[in-house]
């Protein structure tokens, strides 16, 4: 299922995220809320599978990454 997909099926069924509330938000709000947690995941999937140095070369720990690959998607 495509990310387009997916916000299309969600709005379809009436629900609309905004913070910690649902709510109406436009094709293009869910859209681009759909690929920022795409791209969210995808980040932390990376960062979970550097190795030592690429993280020194962006100046953050082995626990840093680890903690932050944990997050899920929806959160910043």
């Amino acid at each position: 299922m495509s990310i387009v997909q997916i916000a299309q099926s969600l709005h379809l069924h009436g629900l609309h995220w905004h913070g910690l509330h649902w709510r109406q938000r436009s094709d293009r709000g869910w859209i681009a809320l759909v690929k920022m947690w795409w791209r969210r995941m995808q980040d932390r999937r990376t960062l979970a599978t550097m190795n030592d140095q690429s993280l020194r070369d962006i100046g953050i720990t082995r626990y840093d990454a680890w903690h932050e690959a944990r997050k899920p998607f929806w959160r910043a």
